[in-house]
């Protein structure tokens, strides 16, 4: 499965997801069974195997682990395997480039053409906040024609640039709302050049390193990484390996790994006040005014739902391989991780459905 229909099903099963949400009660679940038992119906199907952690505050109401990290090996999943991440990975360059602003290196509202060298003219209206908030009118390089093959081949960020570079704008920028991996290429290219090193080095010293998450980082194919869990996709005959891709050609915009108890420090940290100022954290949280659906919106590397059990501020991602949903609610400080080395919907749909179960009184 190509990353582009990946990320393609990703966001419209993640809508789909959200108008069942809106709709349902909620379901007041909180122990760890009735937890847990939201999410074995999907296991035992086939459509599920990977790692949940859902977590009020710091204490975890569910850490469990469902089906294989490697099937030919037969090795169980853990909440210490290493699930590629995919478009969660964009709330972390989004955070990075706030990080640099409070620097007094960047402005949200900066055009990009004054970080990026050589921007053609009609990029002249973009700004960061723009490519931040999927509003930029860029086309989606992983949907062009010819990246299909491309995502095989070792890609420098110049040349995946290149790609779209001459490519008429889709709307003009700020007009509308539609989600391009594009924008998350050029700010992984924007925290390079102003953090004056890579993508990877940033991250982890301004972000990984300060809040220990020691299981987060890029994943590239070549490295021994421990407890990596491999990808897989469904198909005719069952489930298939994944099809392979040159992991390092998405950046910032979907090429890290974790872990769930990683990501719940993050959640905890970036919420908590020990990552970003309270200024910093209401901008990356502030939505655009432009509505998906059931009170959907967009704001930096993050979609924000409100709905009448209460604010969900989360995204998903899919790539070959792996789908991943990482959700918060700010109010009753609600973290929902689930991570899938099984291409499919479940991830996002177990995710909505953990989310709304963990508001009970």
């Amino acid at each position: 499965m190509a990353f582009a229909r990946s990320l393609t099903r990703a966001v419209n099963l993640s809508l789909s997801s959200l108008t069942l949400a809106a709709v349902c009660p909620t379901a007041h679940a909180q122990s760890t069974e009735e937890l847990a038992a939201v999410v074995e119906p999907e296991a035992d199907s086939g459509a599920y195997m990977g790692a949940v952690l859902v977590a009020k505050g710091d204490d975890a109401l569910l850490d469990q682990a469902w089906g294989s990290a490697n099937l030919e090996w037969d090795i169980p999943n853990t909440s210490e395997t290493r699930f590629r991440i995919a478009s969660v990975t964009k709330q972390f360059t989004a955070v990075s480039i706030l990080l640099l602003q409070e620097r007094g290196l960047i402005n949200v509202d900066d055009p990009i053409s004054k970080h990026i060298a050589d921007a053609p003219a009609n990029w002249s209206e973009i700004t960061v906040r723009n490519l931040l908030q999927h509003t930029s009118g860029l086309p989606n390089v992983t949907s062009l024609d010819g990246f299909d093959t491309q995502k095989f081949l070792p890609t420098s960020q110049d040349e995946l640039i290149a790609m779209f570079t001459d490519r008429p704008l889709d709307f003009e920028p700020g007009s509308q709302w539609s989600y391009s991996n594009s924008n998350f290429v050029l700010l992984t290219r924007i925290v390079e050049t102003l953090g004056e090193t890579t993508y990877q080095k940033f991250v982890k010293a301004n972000i990984f390193v300060p809040l220990g998450m020691d299981s987060t980082g890029i994943d590239r194919s070549s490295e021994i990484l421990p407890r990596r869990a491999a990808g897989y996709s469904p198909s005719e005959n069952g489930i298939v390996n994944a099809e392979y891709m040159n992991i390092a050609i998405p950046a910032g915009a979907g090429a890290l790994y974790s872990t769930t108890d990683d990501l719940l420090k993050w959640q905890r940290g970036l919420f908590g006040g020990a990552v970003l100022s309270e200024a910093s954290l209401a901008q990356l949280t502030s939505p655009s005014e432009f509505e998906m659906v059931a009170g959907t919106k967009y704001a930096m590397g993050l979609f924000i739902t409100d709905t009448p059990e209460g604010r969900s501020i989360w995204h998903d991602g899919g790539i070959e391989g792996f789908n991943s949903f990482l959700g918060y609610d700010p109010d009753a400080e609600i973290t929902v991780v689930v991570l899938a080395n099984l291409n499919g919907g479940s991830a996002t749909k177990l995710g909505m459905e953990l989310l709304q179960a963990s508001r009970g009184e």
